[in-house]
């Protein structure tokens, strides 16, 4: 028993250091946003307890499965800008590694069978793979793409296992998609050294850095404008929308004036934090909004 204690912990660990920088894009919207489906169709409490559960294996799969295949080819890149994490800092082997990431792909596809969105999972695993393993992340627009087109598969599974009419949930997985596609060269910015390093050429490596400023800016935006104008307010104007609407608004200019006030890379890190909270918002406003 102390031995299977010792490994358990150990696996837990690693998952830690595995998705940690990641869950507040890749793992917790899943379950909020299969709440907002739930809550749209009046779903009943017991329906929900148990169907919110399951979503969050889901997305814990759907991110890890992720990242653990983006570190299998992104060691050199590691090693300069993130050493902490644990193939690169030699918490665990590559060959471990890559049979951790084919375990937890296949557990992904099988699980997402098993909820009824084995498409939108298989759709996932084909993106991250493209990602990871064929270079698309290695440059900026295919990269970029590859994440905007990941936020649709995520969501519109998370919305289908809740059961709600399909039409609903993609007037609103249309425009978080938007703030997934183009401001996300925000989370490329604070690794600009190691990206050169290892010849990426990210959004901001490929426009500059002023000039890709004023690109995320203009995303985030035009973006968060469109979800609060034609989403949370058309839909129900009173004190929760409207407080909602206020916040999301303050965050999104907090964040277009780090980017212009402080240019560095700790400030950048700080910048992308706010940048994953407010992509939580988002899901969160749609079970505010459609209660």
């Amino acid at each position: 028993m102390k031995k299977i204690w010792a490994i358990a912990k150990n696996e837990a660990r690693l998952c830690y250091g595995f998705i940690r920088r990641d869950a507040g894009m890749g793992m917790i919207p899943i379950p909020i946003f299969t709440a907002a489906s739930l809550l749209y169709r009046q779903a009943p409490v017991v329906e929900m307890a148990i169907a919110i559960p399951k979503t969050l294996l889901l997305g814990l799969l759907f991110l890890y499965s992720f990242v653990v295949g983006n570190q299998i080819c992104g060691i050199q890149e590691d090693q300069i800008n993130k050493p902490d994490r644990p193939i690169a800092s030699g918490a665990t082997t590559l060959q471990a590694a890559r049979i951790r990431w084919a375990v937890l792909t296949s557990l992904f596809v099988t699980y997402g069978c098993y909820l009824g969105v084995g498409i939108w999972s298989t759709m996932w695993v084909a993106i991250a793979f493209a990602h990871n393993f064929l270079s698309f992340g290695d440059f900026g627009p295919t990269k970029d793409m590859c994440i905007g087109l990941g936020c649709v598969a995520q969501l519109t599974a998370a919305w289908l296992i809740g059961g709600a009419p399909y039409d609903v949930g993609w007037d609103w997985i249309k425009i978080i998609a938007l703030y997934t596609l183009f401001p996300i060269p925000l989370q490329d910015l604070r690794d600009v050294p190691g990206d050169l390093a290892v010849g990426r050429r990210t959004t901001p490596i490929l426009m500059g850095d002023f000039p890709c400023r004023i690109y995320i800016s203009l995303g985030v935006f035009i973006s968060q404008f469109l979800l609060i104008r034609y989403r949370i307010l058309e839909y129900r104007i009173d004190w929760s929308t409207i407080t909602l609407s206020s916040v999301i608004g303050m965050l999104a200019l907090t964040i277009i004036f780090r980017l212009f006030a402080f240019r560095n890379v700790k400030s950048d890190q700080y910048s992308y934090r706010l940048y994953t909270v407010i992509y939580l918002f988002q899901p969160l406003s749609a079970c505010i909004t459609l209660r």
